[in-house]
């Protein structure tokens, strides 16, 4: 995934107002590696599914 994608999702985490230390804990990456991929580049597909996966939890 491209960093746009990854700034897609974690605008819709900010959205919902989700606590980031509980978002996380949930995927098992820190904000800071977050904040590199979105500044940098090529985001691992495993982060992409954790993020929508807790999106798609706090729906429900």
């Amino acid at each position: 995934m491209n960093s746009q994608g990854l700034i897609d999702l974690m605008s819709q985490v900010e959205e919902k107002g989700m606590d980031w230390d509980a978002v996380t804990e949930k995927i098992k990456v820190p904000y800071q590696v977050l904040s590199l991929y979105r500044n940098s580049g090529p985001v691992p597909v495993t982060i992409e599914k954790n993020l929508k996966k807790v999106l798609e939890e706090s729906e429900s």
